[in-house]
């Protein structure tokens, strides 16, 4: 019988919630073999430094190699924890149980649970690492298309969910582009932080571990392809923070575009809407609806990702020097938020890829306000006679008194005496003409797209 808690490892749900790429490093079985390589690595630099037999090491190791991690491991395991209510006593005993006589007397000599777990968990973020840099440069790549393609595609820019100025859509495009790099950068920089083991002892003393101590963890960690810190961590928790925060960051810039495609997607607007998938259903009462599955889906992980990142931020207040509140909650968050994370960067990819532009519902949208768009660039004309804000006031004015009597903005500039004294038609024409009205867009579209470098 299958016996699915937690929607990650639902057979119908799951894979919503995760990929099949990252699934494997935090499945219990490979959790389990990762701790007893950190265990049998530790045990033979241990050995090779006289604190344990050599025989003991050879031991572990070879029950490293083979132990079968089935069922009856697990379940004999798990039965250790709830009798004795520590971390890592019932799984010692499963080994020592299935390892030699003198190995199973030496598993985890001078250590403590952190040592081990903090240390796997660093390599396997290590290799998440890698996977999310791939996945963000895939990424970006398509948006460098997207801005460069449209780099002239004239929209509505909007502030407050109202028209404000024309855009282009390749500046839309730019702004995720821009933010994704530096996510980019930011996973680059975070390799030197995260790449650090545990090796402390019960307090962090190391003092289980004789004089050659800090040469014993050198060679422990060098051997795992991590660095060795500088003291002890186990009270110190910004590493993993700044990793759970740093993926609070990610799946936002996701939730942001996608929130933007749910809005622009809404029949009324109709500028982007996600690539249609054959087979998907929008809704089971209204058979019409094509709903933006995709996009909303990306502020859902997000929203989980940032409360784990709010709880990790919690974690960084300890006790003395180790507080069984805060780490033990890791290990909860910290796979469910990475996971978390790399099905949004997976759903991106592909909202991004077979994402719709629609330029007619984006040209037809800037009709639709009636010239009022243009607002701000008769304002800014008016302003070299009038002064800045004799101008506005001006503008608005005319404004009010145009969208009262269904005028457009235009024909009302035109009626205006004022205005008209100060405008001839032409220089207002020239104010409404769309190719002059986008700023420098894109010309910023250029100046991201240049400072981007992908490997």
């Amino acid at each position: 019988m299958i016996d699915s808690v937690h929607l990650n490892d639902s057979t119908i749900y799951g894979s919503s919630w995760a990929s099949p790429e990252l699934r494997p490093l935090f499945a219990e079985q490979n959790r389990v073999r990762g701790w007893l390589e950190v265990m049998a690595v530790l045990a033979a630099v241990q050995a090779e430094c006289g604190l344990i037999p050599v025989q003991a090491a050879k031991e572990i190791k070879i029950a490293y190699e083979n132990l079968e991690i089935d069922e009856v491991f697990l379940k004999e395991a798990g039965e250790g924890f709830v009798k004795t209510n520590h971390s890592l006593v019932g799984l010692i005993n499963a080994v020592k149980n299935r390892c030699g006589a003198t190995g199973g007397e030496w598993l985890c000599y001078g250590v403590t649970v952190q040592d081990i777990s903090d240390t796997h968990t660093v390599r396997t973020l290590l290799k998440v690492r890698e996977h999310f840099l791939e996945q963000i440069t895939g990424i970006e790549r398509i948006l460098v298309d997207l801005a460069c393609l449209h780099r002239q595609t004239v929209m509505c820019g909007r502030t407050h969910g109202q028209p404000g100025l024309p855009i282009t859509f390749g500046f839309k495009a730019a702004t995720w582009l821009d933010e994704l790099e530096r996510h980019r950068q930011r996973l680059s920089e975070l390799k030197s932080r995260l790449g650090v083991g545990q090796l402390g002892g019960g307090v962090g003393s190391l003092s289980s571990l004789g004089p050659e101590a800090l040469a014993l963890q050198k060679t422990f960690m060098q051997r795992l392809g991590l660095n060795a810190p500088a003291i002890s961590w186990t009270s110190t928790r910004d590493r993993f923070a700044e990793w759970l925060n740093t993926l609070a960051m990610i799946t936002s810039t996701g939730d942001r575009i996608g929130q933007e495609i749910v809005n622009l997607q809404r029949p009324e607007i109709g500028e982007l809407s996600e690539g249609f998938v054959s087979g998907a259903v929008g809704s089971i009462t209204m058979p019409q609806k094509l709903n933006p599955e995709i996009s909303e889906h990306l502020g859902t992980l997000s929203r989980v990702v940032r409360h784990h990142a709010a709880h990790m931020a919690e974690n960084l207040v300890h006790s003395h020097e180790r507080d069984g509140r805060s780490w033990k909650g890791e290990w909860i968050i910290i796979p469910d938020a990475t996971l978390a994370t790399g099905k949004s960067l997976d759903l991106l990819k592909l909202l991004l890829k077979d994402l719709q532009v629609n330029r007619k519902r984006m040209s037809a949208n800037i009709i639709a306000t009636n010239g009022f768009v243009h607002a701000e660039a008769v304002m800014l004309a008016l302003a070299k006679t009038l002064g800045k804000q004799s101008a506005h006031q001006l503008v608005y004015e005319v404004t009010m008194q145009a969208q009262s009597e269904g005028l457009n903005f235009k024909q009302a500039l035109i009626n205006n005496q004022q205005i008209h004294s100060i405008l001839t038609n032409d220089e207002i024409d020239a104010l409404f003409d769309l190719g002059q009205s986008t700023g420098v867009c894109a010309a910023m579209v250029d100046q991201v797209i240049a400072q981007i470098h992908l490997p």
